[in-house]
């Protein structure tokens, strides 16, 4: 999960470099295309093992992907990749939350304290990456908080159907699924890809496979064995990534505030991944009293 968060921190500013020359929902659509006819070829002679389950995980998540993604593009057009990456922070956080009415998973009282460390964390790092103006909610940020929830139900509904499903396939459909949701808006997609020039080629490719292969099937395979709440703090890393990228690559500007808000960060993951570490493993467990 740690790895995947960090080829998504990269996105962010892949991403907005990319806007200049291929609108939001070609780009979504583009590198979701692209990606659902790897995981199709790659997940052919597994096929047999799509089950009504895995079909409908895929499809409920491909779904959310679809609004997340198109949400977090268009976000993206008008705000920076700092503000971006805090925000969907925020908004995957709420996970943990959606997983008690909808799954029965109830957040512990380590699981509270880690997502309130890594909001804050979150909040200090990309406030700090914005420079002394500080976050706006504009039209921009709420797009990307939208996008943000959206991604909160995604984490939710792989929770649920990805411990018994075959990784590769639901990957597949959920990719495909996405691609299937965006097509009727997508007519004229194809026409930007003509003509991109090679940076611009490299960052698509870099979504597509990066952003839209490896890092959902890291995904999905830690969710066969991490409950959403934790798999929700994980996501948490991503901004810290992200702003590390828009640092880096991106060239945008940062306070010092930063540090701190990194330091937050990871010591809410560290927290309850050491609890979690801490517990017994199945094997190891006493048995349930009758």
């Amino acid at each position: 999960m740690v790895l995947a968060t960090l080829l998504w921190g990269a996105t962010f500013v892949v991403i907005r470099d990319s806007l200049h020359a291929i609108s939001p929902l070609a780009l979504v659509f583009g590198r979701f295309a692209a990606a659902s006819v790897v995981l199709v070829v790659f997940a052919a002679p597994r096929w047999r093992r799509l089950t009504r389950s895995t079909l409908l995980g895929g499809a409920l998540a491909g779904v959310c992907f679809a609004g997340g993604y198109l949400s977090q593009a268009i976000g993206l057009t008008l705000t920076s990749a700092g503000s971006s990456a805090f925000l969907t922070c925020a908004g995957t956080l709420f996970a943990a939350f959606y997983a008690w009415p909808l799954l029965g998973q109830r957040p512990s009282g380590v699981l509270l304290q880690g997502v309130l460390l890594a909001l804050a964390g979150s909040a200090l790092l990309s406030l700090g990456a914005l420079g002394p103006h500080g976050l706006r909610l504009g039209a921009g940020e709420l797009w990307t908080l939208c996008g943000a929830a959206i991604f909160g139900l995604q984490i939710v509904a792989l929770a649920r159907f990805a411990p018994r499903a075959d990784g590769l396939v639901l990957g597949a459909v959920q990719a495909l699924t996405v691609t299937i949701v965006l097509l009727p808006f997508a007519g004229g997609a194809a026409a930007p890809f003509a003509g991109l020039a090679a940076a611009d080629v490299w960052r698509f490719a870099y979504l597509v496979a990066a952003g839209s292969i490896v890092a959902p099937l890291l995904q999905i395979s830690a969710q066969r064995l991490l409950p959403a709440g934790r798999v929700a703090l994980l996501f948490a890393l991503e901004p810290v990534f992200a702003v590390l990228f828009a640092l880096t690559l991106g060239r945008e500007s940062f306070s010092t505030r930063w540090w701190l808000g990194a330091a937050l960060i990871l010591a809410g993951v560290v927290r309850v991944e050491w609890d979690a570490a801490r517990e017994p493993s199945p094997a190891r467990a006493p048995p349930a009293a009758a």
